[in-house]
């Protein structure tokens, strides 16, 4: 049995910025541990505003597990929340 586990740690993504009026974006890549993790897609978005910031959390697949992005629109800052693996 696999469970999540809690990061909550800065990363560096490598992300489009796709123009549209959802504003979407495509997490492509990310270093975390001097290690290059490849995205296959985005699962699932969503959106949290906490006074005037605006943070957008993402579930992106990869291969072996699932990440959970967190993009801060005021600092333009990433975290890494979670692992998920996939089983």
């Amino acid at each position: 049995m696999a469970y999540e586990t809690l990061i909550d740690e800065r990363v560096n993504v490598w992300v489009f910025f796709k123009p549209s009026k959802s504003g979407s974006i495509i997490p492509i890549a990310m270093s975390w541990h001097k290690r290059l993790i490849k995205f296959q897609g985005v699962i699932f978005t969503t959106t949290l505003k906490i006074g005037e910031v605006k943070l957008i959390n993402l579930v992106c697949r990869a291969q072996g597990a699932n990440f959970e992005l967190e993009y801060n629109t005021d600092t333009h800052l990433w975290k890494l929340k979670k692992v998920m693996p996939r089983e």
